[in-house]
């Protein structure tokens, strides 16, 4: 069988515990079949240490300021993050639109939306962030149209699938599929169209109840699909496994449907030793 390529859509890695290795966990993740990760940054104390994680194998960097932090960025921000983008090969996230924090919906639009445009004047995908905003974020992503977007973790409902796919969107999911209560989060999936579908971890802990739940197990790993049961923990294996499970797919399949669709994201960008 072929080696299994595994695609996590949105991790951030620079937020893993202080003594925890970050090497030692991207090993883990590549023995589980996880051969590319996209690490997002959040707010500009932390787009440094994304940085400094690009330069190990397997780990590409999104600098954004995310609507949660607002408040931490300084004047000159927007210029600081177009110095990120130029440092290395990068996309820009995690930003977008969130109801739930107290910052002002049109001030995180306005951010949004310069972000959006760097994206575009600079040729970058871009990783969105979205909570109870989506009919608005739709119309902004209509009207500033960046080449590439993805919505992370989507939590929108199946009727707006359509909408966005038509707008050029990627739908990425995480763990929520395994909650048996989040039925609207499975037709969701369902009624993304295949070519723009990708997984994620959102994970920045190694430890966390998800990662023990997933699974590594192969006496050969990285060559067939991890076994399920296993006590080593892996979530995006068993993300896929839900995904696969109710799409009537098999998660080989799914895996490498999910790896292409990251090429075509990615288009240029996406790293030359991984390409098929």
């Amino acid at each position: 069988m072929a080696e299994i390529r595994l695609f996590d859509a949105h991790n951030h890695l620079q937020n893993y515990p202080g003594e925890t290795d970050p090497q030692k966990v991207l090993e883990k993740d590549c023995s589980a079949g996880v051969k590319l990760t996209l690490c997002n940054g959040t707010n500009p104390g932390d787009w440094k240490k994304v940085l400094d994680l690009a330069g190990r194998k397997g780990v590409f960097p999104f600098f954004g300021l995310h609507p949660w932090f607002i408040s931490k960025a300084e004047s000159g921000w927007l210029e600081l993050l177009g110095d990120f983008l130029l440092r290395a090969p990068s996309g820009v996230g995690e930003i977008g639109l969130d109801r739930t924090v107290n910052t002002d919906l049109n001030e995180q639009e306005k951010i949004f939306r310069a972000q959006l445009q760097l994206a575009k004047r600079l040729k970058r995908p871009v990783s969105i962030h979205c909570v109870k905003a989506w009919d608005r974020l739709a119309g902004i992503l209509k009207e500033e149209a960046p080449p590439a977007f993805m919505l992370h973790a989507y939590g929108g409902a199946p009727e707006m699938v359509k909408k966005l796919a038509e707008l050029g969107a990627y739908f990425s999911f995480n763990a929520g599929l395994m909650d048996s209560k989040r039925e609207k989060l499975r037709q969701a999936l369902m009624t993304v169209p295949l070519n723009r579908l990708l997984f994620e971890t959102e994970s920045s802990d190694p430890d966390s109840e998800a990662r023990r739940s997933g699974s590594q197990g192969s006496e050969n790993p990285g060559v067939a699909f991890p076994a399920a049961n296993s006590r080593e923990g892996y979530p995006l294996v068993e993300v896929i496994r839900a995904a696969a499970a109710a799409l009537a797919q098999s998660p080989e399949a799914l895996g490498e449907l999910t790896w292409r669709n990251a090429e075509i994201f990615m288009g240029e960008l996406f790293p030359g030793y991984l390409k098929s």
